[in-house]
């Protein structure tokens, strides 16, 4: 308890020893928190706008400039990736080609030919004459 009352007394010391403030100085606060309460009811001034206008524009053109970065860089990315995937295809089918022995080349070869004649149009036939007739 008496741990509380002297917590009390130290406060209230304090307290004491804060000078209040003059009545000029009530004053003088009244009259500037009335200037800044009209200025912020009158608006920003043209060069606020003006200002604030520049931050606008300087804040949509980093961001534009950032999405369009952001859009060249996965570009980038996806056309190299797609590339090396190209490469890689290409040595592969090149590899399997390599280790096929010349007979399987053969036989593809082979298949390829049954397959045309099996799909394609009969050719059209054309009539020669024999003789000299009409010279």
């Amino acid at each position: 308890m008496s741990d509380m009352t002297g917590k009390a007394d130290a406060a209230a010391e304090r307290a004491s020893t804060v000078p209040e403030p003059t009545q000029a100085e009530i004053d003088a606060w009244a009259a500037r928190e009335k200037q800044r309460r009209e200025a912020w009811l009158n608006g920003p001034t043209e060069e606020e706008r003006a200002r604030y206008a520049r931050h606008l524009s300087q804040g949509r053109l980093a961001s534009t400039f950032d999405e369009g970065e952001a859009r060249i860089t996965d570009t980038i990315r996806m056309g190299v990736r797609y590339g090396r995937e190209t490469q890689l295809a290409a040595e592969g089918a090149m590899a399997l080609l390599y280790r096929f022995s010349r007979r399987t080349f053969a036989e593809f070869v082979r298949a390829g030919r049954e397959w045309e004649e099996e799909t394609s149009l009969p050719t059209r036939r054309r009539r020669v004459s024999m003789d000299d007739e009409g010279s």
